[in-house]
């Protein structure tokens, strides 16, 4: 049942494992050997992204040690002989490399999909296992979905307002923004300056190239415009190209092109008039 719009989420804060745990525990009935092929991902998971060295280890656990804890499921009203998982996907997929072919299993078919839902992204929150965008999209589900406030999911998760709300708004960087912060070849800090910016992408192009911190990457979406910058970010193609032409021409050449636009201007700077009808010539030519 949704929760009232300003009401405190009951028992969010506990997660599966309080729900699940001693509770199931004591209920053999709901307990038995699942084959493998039989279970299935819950539609309800927020987590996506499973690192591989991690389920490798845990596979190779599993083989030494078997499972010591048995996964929970629901049946799938659809299709008999169907699970789908409610906790321990991680287990389910190490299993799956550990070439096991049975489970332990406890069935909880008593429990509202929309309850497993909602802890089961808690749950997952606070074990750290979500990436920042999946984590995002899991606060924004609770409050599109389940008609909880910033502060119930504050008080659930144990972070504060702040955090929750900016984490949310990593939802509106680019696709490549995600990507490059899925990929950890950035972080929160460097991609938040970014958040509704309508040329975020071109700013990641020099971003990444001049390897700048959330500080320099601040001071350079206030000015707005790459060529205001050109000491700190010209990119370093521009400055090799402008050493080239140098030793080619023997004139100094200062190459000013504006990312946003993508537009530009070549200086060459003349010392004297041999030089300068030089270079006449040369156009001529």
């Amino acid at each position: 049942m949704k929760q009232k719009k300003n009401s405190r989420p009951n028992g969010l804060g506990s997660g599966l494992s309080s729900l699940l745990g001693a509770e199931a525990e004591k209920n053999n009935d709901n307990y038995k050997m699942v084959p493998i092929e039989f279970i299935k991902p819950g539609p309800w998971q927020p987590r996506k992204i499973f690192d591989k060295d991690e389920l490798d280890s845990l596979s190779n656990s599993i083989k030494k040690q078997g499972i010591i804890q048995p996964v929970i499921l629901k049946s799938n009203d659809k299709v008999k002989n169907e699970y789908f998982i409610i906790a321990g996907e991680r287990r389910w997929r190490a299993c799956q490399l550990a070439k096991i072919h049975e489970i332990p299993a406890i069935i909880r078919d008593d429990i509202n999909v929309e309850k497993i839902a909602e802890l089961s992204l808690v749950e997952n929150i606070q074990r750290s296992e979500l990436n920042p965008i999946e984590e995002a999209e899991g606060y924004q589900s609770l409050l599109s979905n389940y008609n909880y406030t910033q502060e119930d999911i504050s008080k659930a998760v144990g972070k504060s307002r702040s955090y929750i709300g900016n984490i949310i708004r990593l939802l509106s960087l680019s696709v490549k923004a995600k990507e490059l912060l899925l990929e950890k070849k950035l972080t929160i800090g460097q991609v938040r300056p970014l958040i509704g910016h309508k040329d975020a992408d071109i700013f990641l192009d020099i971003i990444l190239k001049k390897r700048l911190n959330s500080r320099d990457i601040e001071k350079l979406i206030k000015q707005g415009n790459i060529k205001s910058n050109k000491n700190n970010v010209k990119n370093i193609d521009i400055i090799n190209l402008e050493k080239e032409l140098t030793e080619i021409t023997g004139l100094g050449v200062n190459i000013d092109f504006n990312y946003l636009k993508n537009t530009g201007t070549i200086k060459l700077e003349c010392k004297n008039l041999e030089q300068f009808n030089f270079i006449i010539e040369k156009f001529k030519n």
